[in-house]
């Protein structure tokens, strides 16, 4: 099968949701079919050498760049996946009638207006959600019928445990002032994408796009991860944590009920509630650490299930045709 994926742009250091698209790619071709990944509006794919070793693209993919996406310039497949709420048009545009798929990862609200993205949803495409916050919110749009739920699978050759939680030194990475008047030796850890903010104390180290050994590294690091963000389609970073045995405290953000179940397998603190996010990290290590921390790690090694990486490879490749 000739497959096809639409990205909103370019990510030169891929995470998130176009890290996931990435990995398909990967996986999807390593099963046969004939992969391509169109970059829009004059954006490059991923360029430098360290990128391409990192997103570990198999040679077979195609990384297509055209100034954007009308039909003539996107690859004859079998199947068009839109995956961002700004591609879909495109898709159902392009694609023939029963061969455009959209691959949600995150109810996109935060990049465009809700009921633009909202009407995205009710195009004729067939969907594929990554959480079941997301396939609630089809439902609602009364989309149920051509929605699929496909949940993200875990990588558990690059993710696991190699220091022992109980010997890490204890560590935390939001709500930090909070916490740290009640406990002034806690440090903290951070990364991400941009450069180190000007006013970040000098007590908090930063990590600037971690390389995949790296961002291991730091989990095996840390007691606790603590994720704030209040919406999140899935939320990568804190099942991989979780993978690596950090203890998780998190915001409610509608992914993280797949994996984060209050007084179960993490802390849920409710959105936009630093002080219950601060108070579920001071008992995290004694409460959370001993009872939830093999729950929380099995949950997510349940997502590899001892299978190959992205488990939802062989699912998603059947709706696609």
């Amino acid at each position: 099968m000739r497959i096809a994926f639409l990205l909103p742009g370019q990510s030169r250091r891929p995470a998130g949701g176009f890290k996931v698209v990435y990995e398909y790619a990967n996986r999807l071709t390593r099963r046969g079919h004939t992969v391509s990944v169109v970059h829009p509006w004059d954006c490059a794919p991923p360029g430098s050498l360290r990128a391409r070793l990192e997103a570990r693209f198999d040679p077979r993919v195609e990384l297509r760049t055209v100034t954007y996406p009308a039909a003539s310039k996107l690859p004859a497949c079998d199947a068009l996946v839109a995956t961002a709420w700004h591609t879909a048009p495109w898709v159902a545009a392009a694609a023939a009638e029963g061969r455009g798929c959209y691959l949600i990862q995150g109810y996109e609200t935060w990049d465009g207006e809700a009921e633009r993205v909202r009407e995205t949803w009710r195009l004729p495409l067939r969907k594929v959600v990554i959480s079941k916050w997301l396939e609630e919110i089809a439902d609602e749009l009364g989309e149920a019928s051509r929605t699929t739920r496909v949940p993200i699978g875990m990588d558990l050759d690059r993710f696991g445990v190699e220091v022992p939680p109980h010997r890490r030194e204890r560590r935390v990475l939001a709500a930090l002032e909070l916490v740290r008047r009640h406990d002034p030796a806690v440090r903290a850890s951070l990364f991400g994408t941009v450069t180190r903010p000007e006013d970040l104390p000098d007590w908090i180290e930063y990590a600037r796009l971690p390389s995949v050994e790296d961002l291991r590294a730091l989990y095996n690091s840390c007691a606790v991860f603590l994720q704030p963000s209040r919406s999140e389609g899935w939320g990568l970073p804190a099942s991989e944590a979780m993978l690596c045995g950090c203890a998780l405290v998190t915001v409610d953000n509608g992914g993280s009920r797949e994996y984060a179940t209050d007084g179960e397998t993490a802390l849920v603190a409710p959105p936009g509630d630093a002080a219950a996010a601060a108070r579920d990290r001071r008992g995290a290590p004694a409460d959370l650490h001993l009872g939830a921390l093999g729950r929380g790690f099995r949950t997510c090694a349940a997502r590899g299930g001892g299978a190959p990486p992205m488990s939802g490879v062989r699912p998603l490749s059947g709706i696609c045709r």
